[in-house]
């Protein structure tokens, strides 16, 4: 399978959900990545929190690396409709080894996107069933340094980037819970759940790790919250990417030189 037929697994043309789907990193897979055997790849997902099935609900999901992807797995045997927001490159079209990309293992998040999901994640993708969003914990976070030379794929989520309380009250959902590690959400993710909660939508928090009660989530508010120069303020500092998304080599110093 190609790049392409993977993406339209993920995202049909026809799913309600499929407009957030992020295509990026499925834009770099190719023949010989999807080479990759199953049984090859790890993914576990970490979850003892048991969510069970709420039409009611969407979930965020936002743990470290290939974890949040085989959270999403895990959630689409309970009925909900997995969509991967990674949106952030690897490095491996310029030829950048991993080892020199700011974040770690999104290589690995290309190696298991580019195996046909499993049947139970496609029946729960053209289902009707309720959203699971996926982020990467880690992506303003890595195991290098932003330095001359070194690939920087972090990567950050806007509103944008995720359907409005309205389109999700149109869909019958009133909670979003999101399944964690950290005690508080991320910045980013709290421009995102604000808005949510303002509109209505109730927010609760789960520790991916806990099988505890659900928390109600309290937040306070970010500094330019839903102000008109937020976007370019956050986007300082990072990098984009020409095929979509986020990632770039960070340029080397230019070489002296003079005349005379």
């Amino acid at each position: 399978m190609t790049g392409r037929d993977l993406y339209e697994i993920w995202a049909p043309a026809q799913d309600e959900w499929s407009p957030w789907v992020k295509a990026v990193l499925f834009a770099e897979i190719d023949e010989q990545a999807n080479q990759a055997s199953p049984a090859g790849i790890q993914c576990e997902s970490g979850l003892r929190c048991r969510i069970g099935t709420r039409r009611d609900t969407a979930i965020v999901v936002d743990l470290p690396g290939v974890q949040s992807l085989a959270a999403g797995l895990d959630l689409a045997g309970d009925g909900y409709r997995p969509v991967p927001l990674y949106n952030t490159t690897s490095g491996c079209r310029e030829g950048v080894p991993s080892d020199k990309c700011v974040l770690a293992d999104v290589s690995t998040l290309v190696k298991i996107l580019s195996v046909s999901p499993p049947e139970h994640v496609r029946n729960a993708i053209v289902g009707d069933n309720p959203p699971v969003f996926l982020l990467d914990s880690r992506r303003l976070q890595g195991q290098n340094k932003p330095a001359p030379g070194v690939y920087d794929n972090r990567w950050m989520v806007f509103p944008q980037d995720f359907p409005s309380a309205r389109f999700l009250a149109s869909r019958g959902i009133t909670q979003a819970i999101v399944i964690q590690e950290t005690i508080l959400p991320a910045e980013d993710l709290v421009h995102v759940l604000l808005r949510w909660k303002d509109a209505g939508i109730a927010i609760h928090l789960q520790d991916a790790a806990e099988d505890l009660s659900l928390r109600p989530a309290e937040f306070r508010r970010p500094s330019h919250f839903r102000s008109a120069i937020y976007r370019a303020l956050a986007l300082m500092g990072l990098r984009r990417n020409s095929a979509g998304g986020f990632g770039s080599v960070l340029p080397l110093p230019t070489q002296g030189g003079g005349f005379g």
